[in-house]
């Protein structure tokens, strides 16, 4: 249903475009703050950022971080566009991360969080099998794993 296709001449400026709604930009960073996050970290080749893709239409935008010593592998920022919410884009990135996780033998334990309050993505979380962690008092988020059986 959904790929990922790296940012790109093409793509960039449509998942600039892409906005959450106006009571859902308490809980993502706006995408131009992840893909400047993911340039300050590309010297150590661990960050990736990707535009969700239905077709040739960006839907979304999801930012995987690598942990390699950890074993860990994160889904450091995700976000379906306000226009695409409720048609099933938010559990098809979800799906396809878990995916790429399974896949890789480099990674133990898949994390992800989200801010409080943000009970859409916790109950997509849970639906996978995503158990809870501890709650980051810094930045105000519930912090999830999942783990390789």
């Amino acid at each position: 249903m959904v790929e990922f296709v790296e940012i790109n001449e093409e793509n960039y400026e449509a998942v600039l475009q892409l906005k959450v709604t106006e009571a859902q930009g308490k809980f993502v960073a706006q995408n131009v703050r992840s893909i400047a996050d993911a340039y300050l970290y590309r010297e150590a080749g661990d960050v990736f950022p990707y535009a969700v893709q239905d077709g040739k239409t960006v839907v979304g935008f999801v930012l995987l971080d690598e942990d390699v010593e950890e074993k860990e592998y994160m889904i450091w920022r995700m976000m379906v566009g306000r226009e695409y919410q409720g048609q099933g884009y938010g559990r098809a990135i979800v799906e396809k991360v878990m995916d790429m996780f399974k896949k890789d033998d480099r990674f133990d334990v898949l994390i992800a969080d989200y801010v409080k309050g943000n009970e859409v993505m916790g109950k997509i979380l849970e639906s996978f099998g995503f158990e809870y962690g501890e709650f980051d008092e810094e930045n105000n988020e519930y912090v999830m794993k999942y783990k390789k059986a």
